[in-house]
């Protein structure tokens, strides 16, 4: 898998901490943006997904990137074909 992979998160979130967990665990490398300190990535958060919950996890680069909101370790496993 060699497509980046952002994940927009927050400090206090448990979703979030599960799958940079999940990631680290199968060596696979990401960027972390933390939302709660930066209003512009946030809100690009939000025009990407159309969500205000985090973690949003970004797999690709437009016009061809995966988005899937929240921790889905299956969904995660099958767009990463793990």
């Amino acid at each position: 898998m060699n497509k980046p992979i952002t994940i927009y998160t927050t400090p206090t979130c448990g979703y979030c901490r599960a799958t940079k967990e999940f990631l680290t665990e199968k060596n696979i490398p990401y960027t972390e943006i933390d939302v709660s300190t930066n209003r512009d990535k946030a809100k690009e958060m939000i025009e990407k997904s159309g969500q205000m919950g985090v973690p949003v996890i970004v797999i690709g680069t437009p016009p061809e990137e995966e988005l899937i909101v929240g921790f889905d370790q299956e969904r995660l496993t099958q767009v990463l074909g793990l």
